[in-house]
């Protein structure tokens, strides 16, 4: 694990495939860290330059010097981006670090990043979505609202990396966090209403690959077609899965997405 400072926080990060020219951001959820990626950067630093930075706090001590939001996460990625030297690098976000990866899209603009990958981002907020980030912002019962996405989330696999992640992980990270995320990811659905919108909203578009394992439902499936065959910079790909993990229950299929959606000619 390495670390550097950044806006007077520690960022630790992982770093794999340093003799490939072509750099790798993998951002992770909130309360989430490198080990949401533990299976498929080993399968990419094949390819890419692979780093995977801890989002402020996030760090082994949580290191905190006050408040923050979603907006610092995006400065605190485009220094890290400076501080590394890297010139050609793309992004690859999972969750709600995909608001952070299309943020970024809009300060680097397509020049410097004509290409993302965002994978499993919620794209039809409904209302016990929000009841689930209402009851996480409770400072004293965060927890009824965080233990309903555990549940949700582990109901139907037995995927063993998938159960330590949320069962060990995900909840390493101290209430303070949690409150912070809920806070943060529904005023981001409040603003823009469904990530779609916030993509369309880029006055310069990239090309945008969304890797998604849930939900199964056709319906789901049928509403990210049609968008994207009237908007031809997204691409929609179901890789099915029992969890909102694929990276780490379905790395191998995961990876070649990637690769094949970058290395194209």
């Amino acid at each position: 694990m390495e670390s550097i400072t950044i806006n007077n926080h520690p960022m630790t990060y992982t770093e794999s495939g340093t003799e490939h020219p072509r750099a790798l951001i993998l951002l992770s959820g909130w309360a989430q860290d490198d080990r949401l990626f533990k299976n498929l950067a080993p399968l990419l630093s094949k390819d890419f330059h692979v780093l995977c930075p801890n989002f402020r706090g996030h760090d082994a001590e949580q290191t905190l010097h006050g408040d923050f939001t979603e907006a610092d996460l995006v400065d605190d990625v485009a220094k890290f981006i400076e501080a590394k030297k890297l010139e050609k690098f793309n992004l690859v976000s999972t969750s709600h670090g995909c608001w952070v990866n299309i943020d970024l899209c809009e300060k680097f603009g397509t020049a410097k990043l004509d290409k993302t990958v965002v994978i499993d981002w919620l794209m039809t907020p409904h209302d016990g979505f929000y009841q689930q980030l209402k009851e996480g912002q409770d400072p004293v019962n965060y927890h009824v609202g965080r233990q309903s996405f555990f549940d949700e989330w582990v109901a139907a696999t037995d995927n063993a990396d998938v159960i330590n992640h949320i069962r060990t992980e995900m909840p390493w990270f101290k209430g303070e966090m949690w409150v912070r995320a809920c806070r943060e990811i529904e005023r981001a659905y409040r603003k823009w209403g469904s990530p779609l919108d916030r993509m369309e909203a880029l006055a310069s578009k990239p090309q945008v690959l969304h890797v998604y394992s849930q939900p199964l439902s056709s319906e789901y499936r049928d509403f990210q077609n049609n968008f994207a065959a009237g908007h031809p910079w997204f691409h929609p790909l179901h890789i099915p899965g029992q969890t909102h993990f694929p990276t780490l229950e379905s790395p191998v299929p995961v990876a070649k997405a990637i690769r094949d959606f970058y290395l194209a000619s």
